[in-house]
Order: structure tokens, then sequence, then C-alpha cells
């Protein structure tokens, strides 16, 4: 069994070699481990700002009435398993060694042939997430994305709820260089038929987040009008 110190070792070497805006490894992986993913409720966060505030609230809210929480947010503050919280608990470093093992072998495996296909830090911490909240059987997983929506590799959940907080120039070099195009970035973690909860947003991407709402059949919440 590997120490700590030679877990996170493994981990953040990944996490070296650059990150892959994509989402087709993090659909390999979730398939190798059976769909994790899929055994509870989501309720998955976009936006530019304030998204990690309103997953925070969300899940002191749902805890506070007896639902067991899952937590997945990045970047952690001080310590690896705050990616990961349960009730707000952390992933102890024993976890951390002990999902980094699980995973290990199947990302080897699906980087064998194409180490493109390998999961990238942000991926395979994605996944010891899944896997978590799956073991512990959360009742909801709060789930914050990490950049954009569309190809964030917390978009093969499958959510009862889609959330987008605020929309502004961002990541402009991958999500694009105008509000709406960033927008159309965000509003990919919309899934067809599941009601979206949409925050205070710039008319031009207002509306292309309604245009998706209604495109895949939607009920769109709007906080602000």
């Amino acid at each position: 069994m590997a120490t700590y110190t030679e877990t996170l070792d493994y981990l953040y070497a990944l996490k070296n070699r650059g990150s892959k805006y994509g989402i087709e490894r993090m659909r390999l992986l979730v398939e190798a481990l059976g769909h994790p993913e899929r055994q509870f409720p989501v309720i998955h966060v976009a936006g530019t700002n304030g998204k990690g505030s309103v997953c925070a609230m969300l899940e002191a809210l749902y805890r506070d009435n007896g639902y067991k929480t899952g937590f997945f947010s990045s970047p952690h503050l001080v310590h690896l398993g705050e990616r990961a919280q349960v009730d707000r608990r952390i992933l102890t470093e024993t976890e951390i060694i002990h999902y980094t093992e699980q995973l290990k072998p199947i990302a080897a495996e699906l980087g064998q042939d194409d180490p493109d296909l390998h999961p990238t830090f942000f991926e395979f911490v994605t996944g010891m997430a899944f896997l978590r909240f799956a073991s512990d059987e959360v009742d909801i997983g709060i789930i914050e994305t990490g950049l954009g929506g569309r190809l964030d590799a917390s978009n093969v959940v499958e959510p009862e709820l889609s959330i987008i907080t605020t929309i502004s120039l961002d990541h402009t070099e991958m999500l694009g260089g105008t509000l709406a195009a960033i927008a159309g970035e965000k509003a990919g973690i919309i899934k067809p038929g599941k009601p979206v909860l949409m925050g205070k947003l710039p008319p031009e991407a207002k509306s292309v987040v309604r245009q998706v709402a209604e495109e895949r059949g939607c009920q769109l919440h709007v906080l602000v009008d």
C-alpha cells in the first residue's frame, strides 16, 4: 500500500502533466467505474462567480434538513480531501490512498493504448468524489463545475436541477470571447427535461440560456428577471 506522500506525488504528477479540456476521458472513466455518478440525485452548478457559495449554501440547507450530502468543489484550500465531502467531512488521508489505489489501474488501462485517454488530475479527483458519494450512499450530491460546463469533467452527471449563477468574461481562451459564447458553454450542463435555475445574467447571456432551456424542454426559473 502506498503512503500518503507517495499518493500525493502520483496525483500531482497528473496535475503537472497539464489539463486537457474535454469530456470524453471522463465518460470513459465513469463507464469503467460502473457509473457511480448515477447512484445519487445531483444538483449541478455552473457560473463565472458564485457557484462555490451557492453549492455551500445548498449543502448546508440539505444537511440541516436531515439529508446526507455529498459536496464536490474545487480547488481545495488546505487539504485535497476538501474536494469530496460527505456531510462536510473531508476525505481522510487513508481514504485518499484507498480511492487512488482503486482508480490507478483503471486509469492506467484507459491510457494504455492512447496516453491522451489517461484521466487528468481533475478527472481523477472527480471520479474519486463520485465513488465516495456512491459508497456513502448520499441522499444528494451538490456538484460544482470546474471550468465552463459543456466540456467540464463533472458534466457526465444527469442532474435533477441545473443552476447557472452568473456569466461574465472568464477563461476566454477556452470558453470564447463573448458573453454569448461563454453562456453557451455554461448552459452545456442543462439536460433535457430537467429544470434550470438562472441567476442574474447580462441580457446577451440570459437569452442564450433561455434558448438552450427551451430547446431541451426544460422549465426555466429566473431568480432576477
